[in-house]
């Protein structure tokens, strides 16, 4: 499901910046462009492997979805491949190794060099109020990443099979008025964060949308391609104006207090927010294996006011989900049935949106590379793992049936 989908997304990932085999002409200077003694290298990935044990809960998940492979063997054969090598060259591709080969649970994943500048410059241009922990890392890391940047670029030139192919920008807004059925359709692609240059023309033409579907009966909003983004999106954008008064639900997320996760945790939570996991009610489908780590939950809650101005569209709302849907779009999901904002049609989503906040850091103390990874896991109301079980639609598509025909016949069933 998901790991299929995320696998193709990851692959382009690794084409553009996994370490290539180097070419008979390759600069061995390369290899040690890190300026990493053999010492360093060993003790960033044996932090790394420590760190991840004792702060990221996902490990369960992904061990019950890959029983053959466990994560422990997957560490002890990267290691080896760094010990025998004593190059930088060989750290970073055992670092990226190791990571591809474990999944992406649970958001794991190393913040490459374009990304790494970007999210430099936010921090550095935004209000980083309750970020103040990933505002310092990422200043840490800055010489790191220009020497990282620099190898990867080398790279690159040495190999001429790495290609990316940035392809033609798609808009993110796709839009159609049903008049004869009462029906309008809006397909969001992706939820675009606030200071994205295209979040207010999208903002504008939903509330123009919306206003235009005031003679409609029924609003379908397609999430099928839709694998996250920000969270203000759907709240502000797309539940806020179809909503009369407050509206919220409440999940509970897991956390391990861990000298990594601490820092973030005291960013984010008041000490009265932290519950001993020992106080955790009796939830019937919570499976704690991969969860001895945990040391609190906290009650995360999803909430949405009412836009100072009311869309004129006043019908019912049906969400289209399927396995794409992922972190904050699933947590759009969670609130739609949770609060019956919307009925959900279509195929099981693939979770990781109860608890969301960014993903946090981790920064290997040597080489100054950070990974991410999700540090709340969230639980369904039944206690099942919302990465691991994802949320089930209300009305399920017949195998091979699209969400929209579904959806559609729904909508003709409930006027009949």
């Amino acid at each position: 499901m998901k790991r299929t989908i995320l696998a193709l997304v990851l692959c382009f990932a690794l084409t553009a910046c996994a370490a290539p085999a180097p070419s008979e002409d390759w600069d061995p200077d390369l290899a040690n462009a890190l300026g990493l003694t053999q010492e360093q290298r060993l003790e960033d990935y044996d932090y790394f492997v420590k760190t991840l044990g004792d702060s990221y809960l996902c490990m369960g998940v992904r061990e019950r979805d890959n029983p053959d492979r466990s994560s422990a063997e997957i560490f002890q054969r990267y290691r080896k491949m760094i010990e025998e090598s004593d190059s930088d060259d060989a750290f970073y591709s055992a670092l990226y190794s190791t990571l591809w080969t474990l999944g992406s649970y649970g958001h794991l994943w190393i913040i490459e060099p374009g990304d790494y500048q970007e999210m430099l410059d936010w921090c550095r241009n935004e209000d980083t109020t309750g970020r103040e922990h990933w505002k310092e890392l990422l200043e840490q890391s800055e010489e790191q990443y220009k020497k990282l940047d620099a190898y990867l670029n080398a790279l690159e030139n040495e190999d001429s099979t790495v290609a990316v192919s940035e392809g033609s920008q798609q808009e993110n807004l796709h839009t159609l008025l049903m008049p004869e059925t009462g029906t309008a359709y809006l397909k969001v692609d992706s939820f675009l964060p606030d200071y994205h240059p295209d979040y207010q023309k999208d903002a504008e033409a939903i509330r123009k949308f919306y206003n235009a579907a005031a003679d409609c009966t029924d609003l379908i909003i397609d999430l099928t391609d839709n694998s996250g983004g920000s969270e203000g999106y759907w709240q502000n954008l797309l539940a806020a104006p179809l909503t009369d008064v407050p509206l919220e639900c409440t999940n509970y997320a897991l956390l391990a207090d861990s000298e990594n996760n601490r820092p973030f945790v005291n960013n984010v939570f008041a000490p009265s927010d932290l519950h001993p996991i020992a106080e955790l009610p009796d939830l019937p489908k919570l499976n704690r294996d991969g969860l001895d780590a945990a040391t609190h939950f906290v009650e995360s809650t999803l909430h949405v006011d009412p836009a100072e101005e009311r869309a004129a569209f006043h019908g019912r709302v049906w969400l289209l989900v399927g396995p794409m849907v992922y972190s904050a779009s699933e947590s759009f999901s969670v609130f739609c049935q949770a609060t019956g904002f919307a009925t959900l049609v279509g195929t099981q989503t693939s979770g990781d949106g109860i608890g969301a906040l960014n993903p946090v850091l981790m920064r290997l103390p040597n080489s100054g590379i950070l990974i991410q990874y999700t540090m709340m896991f969230g639980l369904n109301p039944d206690g099942s793992s919302s990465e691991e079980a994802g949320t089930t639609p209300d009305v399920l598509s017949p195998a091979g049936e699209p969400a929209l025909v579904t959806a559609l016949r729904a909508v003709q069933q409930g006027r009949n």
